[in-house]
């Protein structure tokens, strides 16, 4: 017999796209508990309804009202009782019905969720489901409850007030903005070409930022707030200002700190591309505090909100796309510089296109798209180093570092011809940008080779006299590590002299740091008798070109905290290297170094204007490669594992 077919259905049903009995409750809502959710609605001409925002705010306000009648009504005193006017129930006191109905992965929200997500994977389930059995109208998309943390008027009102404490005029703002921008540039930061005049002065200062939604912005705000940090720590400290108790900046620094604190309770599924810009900025200045943790929260934030908004998928705009490789550049910039796990790995990468300019443009008044694209290519890198040089695997490690050296040789070779730098003549007012390039290189090179130098330092100490000459494939590596650290110091040394060097930067101080390890250690190592490295220098202007590097420090201490701290740590090792325990042990003349001497001018003159010579990875590449083949060298690997481990 053939079953009777019923004119109505309940909304379950409905919803399930199945037969209904058509009673109430029918018999499938009856099955699975649901009688109280088995209701008949009329059939209306359309399934979607438009209503206005208005409409829903009128909704939820008359609700609010309904609630605080329901919490003053005089209930007694137990289970239900409320204190401040906040009910208090059990879990199982709550009704579904109050809670915001979600979809999950839609368009209408920023949630992003990755193949691993149970919901994902009830997704792809429903959209097989719809395919192979033509089901119409079927967004197949779960929909999913939350309880939505809303923005009341005393929420914006703190967030105004915030912003109202220290918010400059807007001739500051402007002049201030341009520092950081040349400061930095877009390296590390990116603005769009109209912000002036789309975001700061309309939204800003013209109160028209009423007109968007309370986390735009909000967002807004703290971006900006991110970009006068930075532009004020710039602007104080290019000038000849006498520096200040309080670290310039602070106060901008502070707010973007409180405004943040401010927005992450409501920034689930409502994060965008300015909030998370801002998190990165604020960890930029964290690292000119010397707070290498602090840094690194804060650029995990910003990359678990950009996961959130999906741009490591499916950036749909220019601006996401650069939002990304900036997420990127900063967790290599943190990663390998403080030795912290990686935030985002690149298996989970869909992004294939480099950052591409749209048709408005972002502009950055010392970077162009080719050089941002550049520094993109060695924060790949970056990671391989991480990967193969810093992290256990089965690859030999002469492998693993002829692997990259080969990397950094085709980015060399691939640059455009305008970032080709001429390290002898470079005019540094335009062609700072440049230099950061060349400068990033050479710190890959040293990071890369330095283990081997680290080896025969351990060789030494162990004082095996049969191993006191260095293998030649380990030779060719530590003496590329100690030209890198040489060329670094020399460009460095004209940076300054020419007034160009940002101060402020936690980069350019660590830099120098990197620098001067190296060349202290190789220093050491020569100065031992049977020396096991050759620096193909005097070994007079190596203490020279360290105590120069050491001054320079004392000198950006008293714009920079990482620079007195480094300075120190470095001191320290020295005096370690000198201490009579060590240098009885070998009878070195290492404690000939003077501690705390200043090079003469004659001195200083040779090391800023020395001519200098690009490090030819080719030859170190096609020397590599003869050692290998002609037998006379061999690399021991578990040697080299077993007097290298503490960089495992």
């Amino acid at each position: 017999m053939k079953e009777k077919r019923v004119s109505k259905a309940c909304d379950v049903c409905k919803h399930r796209k199945k037969r209904c009995t058509g009673e109430l409750p029918c018999d499938y809502c009856t099955r699975i508990g649901r009688t109280q959710e088995c209701v008949y609605h009329s059939k209306v001409p359309s399934k979607t309804v438009k209503v206005t925002e208005r409409y829903i705010l009128g909704l939820k306000t008359r609700i609010e009202e309904l609630e605080q009648k329901l919490n003053h009504s005089g209930s007694p005193q137990g289970p239900g009782e409320s204190v401040e006017g906040i009910p208090i129930t059990s879990s199982e006191e709550y009704s579904t019905e109050v809670f915001d109905e979600v979809p999950v992965g839609s368009s209408e929200t920023s949630l992003n969720l990755g193949d691993s997500a149970c919901a994902k994977y009830l997704i792809k389930i429903r959209q097989s489901l719809v395919r192979s059995c033509h089901i119409e109208d079927d967004t197949s998309v779960p929909n999913f409850k939350t309880i939505t943390v809303e923005t009341s008027p005393a929420s914006a009102e703190k967030i105004e007030a915030i912003a109202a404490e220290s918010r400059p005029s807007i001739e500051n703002a402007e002049r201030w903005i341009d520092a950081a921008s040349n400061a930095i540039g877009a390296d590390y930061m990116f603005i769009e070409s109209d912000y002036k005049s789309t975001v700061l002065a309309p939204l800003i200062y013209d109160g028209l930022g009423n007109n968007l939604s309370f986390i735009d912005y909000a967002s807004e705000l703290t971006r900006f707030f991110s970009y006068l940090a930075l532009g004020r720590m710039f602007i104080e400290h290019s000038s000849k200002q006498k520096s200040r108790s309080k670290f310039p900046g602070l106060i901008y620094f502070e707010t973007v700190l409180k405004l943040q604190g401010e927005l992450l309770g409501v920034s689930d599924r409502t994060a965008n591309g300015s909030l998370v810009q801002s998190f990165l900025y604020a960890a930029y200045y964290a690292l000119s505090l010397d707070k290498s943790s602090l840094a690194s929260i804060l650029v995990g934030c910003a990359i678990r909100m950009m996961f959130g908004l999906g741009f490591h998928k499916h950036p749909t705009t220019a601006k996401e796309n650069r939002i990304f490789w900036l997420c990127y550049i900063y967790d290599r910039l943190v990663a390998v510089r403080f030795g912290f796990p990686l935030n985002l790995d690149d298996l989970d990468v869909d992004v294939l296109s480099l950052p591409l300019v749209d048709e408005k443009g972002y502009y950055s008044v010392s970077l162009e798209t080719c050089h941002f694209v550049s520094q993109v290519k060695l924060a790949r890198i970056t990671t391989r180093i991480l990967r193969s040089i810093y992290t256990k695997n089965s690859i030999s490690f002469i492998q693993n570092c002829n692997a990259v050296l080969k990397e950094l040789k085709t980015w060399f070779d691939d640059l455009p011809q305008n970032l080709i730098l001429d390290l002898d003549g470079f005019n540094i007012e335009n062609s700072r940008s440049t230099v950061n390039l060349h400068i990033n290189y050479n710190y890959l090179i040293i990071i890369t080779t330095r283990p081997a130098l680290f080896y025969v330092f351990n060789k030494m100490l162990d004082g095996g006299n049969d191993e006191k000459k260095p293998r030649g494939i380990i030779q060719v590596l530590v003496d590329s590590c100690v030209q890198a650290a040489h060329l670094q110091s020399v460009v460095l040394a004209k940076l300054y002299h020419k007034g160009s060097m940002a101060k402020a930067s936690f980069l350019d101080c660590h830099y120098i740091f990197n620098a001067t390890i190296i060349l202290i250690l190789a220093a050491f190592c020569q100065s031992m008798p049977y020396s096991s490295i050759n620096l193909n220098c005097d070994l007079s202007a190596v203490f020279d070109r360290v105590q120069f590097n050491l001054n320079l420090l004392q000198k950006l201490s008293k714009y920079n905290i990482s620079a007195s701290n480094f300075n120190r740590q470095l001191t320290e090792i020295i005096d370690l290297l000198s201490s009579k325990e060590v240098q009885s042990k070998f009878d070195g003349v290492f404690s000939t170094f003077e501690g705390h001497r200043e090079p003469n001018e004659t001195v200083r003159e040779s090391i800023e204007f020395e001519s200098l010579g690009r490090i030819d990875l080719g030859r170190v590449l096609d020397d590599i490669s003869d050692s290998n083949s002609s037998g006379l060298a061999l690399f021991d690997d578990e040697d080299f594992m077993r007097f290298s481990n503490s960089l495992f």
